[in-house]
């Protein structure tokens, strides 16, 4: 099909944003989309449904794709339009329901806690069943939380064009979502780009080939040699999938293995950080101190996030070692650049890559 018109700043934004967002995977991008919808197929899926589709919506199936190829992707693709519906009822249904118009009452009445309280026991299964047909006119599913949880995009009503959550199992009813698709698009979109961007701003990564391990069910302690400076080392792994004894032997880890690492120290309730902040004249370094990876670290800070990631984290850069370590949920601590610290804890690893 031939493109008649000119794209929607929308749709010129999407596509921006869209290749911005690819590129901080380096060609691995989690974020796969169908291929785009001709206006014909549309146009067939509209008449079928006596409805017609709000135009930011229709733009991004003809110009960007028919959503994403996986379960928890926003927007699902045209074919899962029913699947708010179908998933409470566990039944076949046909597109009518789409046309009739959207009434935000009836689906509060239908899945807020009121009904378990007062109709729960006396309602039949088939009239239940009309309830939340009723509840769910002029819907269509655009995301599925898991848990009963849904996206819908309205489509016939005073409320056409408009996007809400609904809880269809846990009675929180209806929330309010966005006014257009595009405006939630862009903003979830974003949203994906902002996590990435964090992800990626606090994980330091660096190589080293490991010299000895230390097993014990998923987890280990891997003895370490950073490549760019012969920096000796240990820190604890979790290795999911890989469950082997002391004493075992795992393909997963192995001496002389080369890793791709970040490494991190992280207050939880089994190993809380010890932190004490020191002179900024002092000399930042790492020292093994026990068992388990317990290691103590003296390091300066460098610089803080751009990006919210969430809890109380920062990068502590180590002289010694030549890396930054994230240091993960600190308490009731404010840090500045320039700041010095010795924090007492647990030393562990995210690996992203085994090669021998």
């Amino acid at each position: 099909m031939k493109d008649t018109a000119p794209k929607s700043a929308f749709i010129t934004k999407v596509e921006e944003m869209l290749d911005q967002y690819h590129s901080l995977y380096d060609g691995n991008c989690p974020y796969v989309l169908n291929e785009r919808l001709t206006l014909e197929q549309i146009e067939q899926f509209e008449s079928s449904a006596h409805i017609v589709l709000p135009q930011d919506y229709k733009d991004f199936l003809l110009y960007i794709g028919n959503g994403g190829k996986h379960a928890k992707q926003f927007p699902l693709s045209l074919s899962h339009a029913m699947g708010c519906l179908e998933e409470s009822l566990q039944k076949t249904v046909g597109l009518e329901y789409m046309s009739l118009p959207f009434s935000l009452d009836k689906c509060n009445r239908c899945f807020d806690d009121d009904l378990d309280e007062t109709e729960d026991d006396t309602i039949t299964d088939d009239e239940y069943d009309q309830m939340i047909t009723e509840a769910l006119h002029g819907t269509i599913t655009l995301h599925n939380d898991g848990c009963g949880y849904f996206i819908v995009m309205i489509v016939s009503g005073e409320l056409a064009g408009k996007l809400y959550y609904i809880d269809t199992c846990n009675g929180q009813g209806t929330r309010f979502v966005s006014d257009s698709f595009a405006a939630y698009y862009l903003k979830w979109l974003n949203q994906q780009m902002t996590r990435r961007l964090a992800y990626l701003e606090q994980n330091d990564k660096f190589e080293c080939v490991i010299t000895d391990v230390k097993l014990g069910g998923n987890v280990r302690d891997l003895h370490v040699r950073k490549l760019n400076n012969d920096f000796l080392f240990q820190f604890e792994y979790f290795c999911p999938g890989d469950f082997m004894l002391e004493g075992g032997y795992s393909e997963y880890t192995k001496v002389n293995d080369h890793l791709v690492v970040s490494l991190y120290m992280e207050h939880v309730s089994f190993s809380a950080l010890e932190l004490t902040q020191l002179d900024n004249s002092m000399e930042p370094s790492l020292s093994h101190i026990g068992d388990r990876s317990l290691h103590e670290v003296i390091g300066r800070v460098n610089r803080l996030f751009t990006h919210d990631i969430g809890g109380n984290h920062f990068p502590l850069y180590v002289e010694g070692l030549e890396q930054e370590i994230l240091i993960k949920g600190a308490k009731d601590i404010a840090v500045s650049v320039g700041d010095v610290y010795k924090i007492r804890g647990r030393l562990s690893g995210e690996v992203y890559r085994i090669t021998r």
